[in-house]
């Protein structure tokens, strides 16, 4: 079916067709436009998208390139994003870089060079070679920010030190004076922020801040099992507390997963010997034994104004790049000990 044969079905010229197809740029009367939905319902009509990207000089496509979907928080971002594009009518292109700068580029290369109108990323893995190799297509960073985000065309990101506060107060308003911290990988500006946000809150409690007490580790699964080992098992890289930690501030969901796997294994009761809040709020954060307290990110408004921010820079070439930061949620779950006489 062409637009000819919607244009005889309907009553109307091929241009009316297109104005109601391509929502202008001329005004069609409701009851001319109902006329051309209903044909191109009965015929089938479909329009040549790519045809119509051409002639408007834009795909309508947007690249997406997150890290590995088996983190429930990331599968959830990208699943949220996917609801904010089909809310746009943007089709989406998604990646992930598996944690791999390089496989991250050679994405993005590809993304630019089928000519997507733009780029959102969450990897925190972009180098500045990556940015200089974007031929005008503007790129906004979610959640991990890279440390030269003036080059970007925007970001979205939590409030991580405020998030990671806020987890550490709600340990220390149980009672307990050693609290640990399961921290992200080396040098990310996400990982720094969240331990920092441990430091201040142990730091305003009036304790010492014992270094000894973190442990740094990917965000995985394995990270966060590994990183438990390392601070509770039988022989703890400790230096400076001689009395094991009663609670842990885990750096992401995902992380604490594989807390909650170490402590079965150690014989270690969670909430009973250990109180554990994460950060991220997934909704897998409802499904472990126990359940986590974690501070849950407001991924619909992330997406949104990704989205939103994304599509600014694709109409307005050239504007200011704007940057947001989010606060989270604190969301009670048992893994904190909340009901539990102490």
């Amino acid at each position: 079916m062409t637009r000819a044969d919607v244009a005889a079905a309907a009553g109307v010229s091929s241009a009316v067709v297109s104005y109601v197809v391509n929502d202008g740029p001329r005004p069609v009367s409701p009851e001319t436009r109902a006329r051309v939905l209903t044909a191109i319902d009965e015929l089938g009509y479909r329009p040549n998208r790519i045809a119509s990207a051409l002639r408007r000089g834009r795909s309508r496509m947007v690249g997406l390139v997150t890290e590995s979907p088996t983190n429930p928080y990331v599968a959830e971002l990208a699943e949220s994003f996917g609801a904010s594009f089909m809310e746009r009518d943007l089709t989406l292109v998604m990646g992930f870089s598996n944690n791999s700068p390089d496989r991250e580029a050679a994405f993005i290369r590809s993304l630019v060079d089928h000519r997507v109108d733009g780029i959102i990323t969450a990897t925190g893995n972009l180098r500045p070679e990556i940015l200089e190799s974007l031929d005008g297509v503007p790129l906004v960073a979610v959640d991990r920010v890279p440390a030269h985000e003036h080059r970007l065309a925007g970001s979205v990101a939590l409030d991580n030190a405020h998030a990671a506060h806020l987890a550490v107060d709600h340990l220390l308003e149980h009672g307990h004076t050693i609290v640990a911290c399961v921290g992200g990988p080396w040098q990310a500006p996400l990982t720094e922020e969240r331990v920092a946000g441990w430091a201040s809150a142990i730091a305003q409690s009036g304790a010492a801040v014992d270094q000894s007490l973190i442990e740094r580790a990917e965000f995985s699964v394995q990270g966060g099992y590994a990183a438990a080992m390392a601070l509770l098992g039988p022989m703890p890289r400790r230096h400076g507390n001689s009395a094991p930690p009663t609670a842990l501030f885990v750096s992401s969901d995902v992380q604490a997963i594989g807390v909650l796997q170490a402590c079965s294994e150690l014989g270690i009761r969670v909430p009973g010997d250990l109180a554990i809040v994460s950060i991220d709020g997934t909704d897998m954060a409802l499904r472990t034994s126990p359940t986590l307290t974690s501070v849950r990110q407001p991924l619909a408004e992330i997406t949104d104004l990704a989205v939103d921010i994304l599509n600014d820079a694709v109409v307005h070439a050239g504007h200011a790049s704007r940057h947001e930061v989010l606060r989270g949620n604190l969301v009670i779950g048992r893994s904190c000990g909340c009901g539990l006489a102490r």
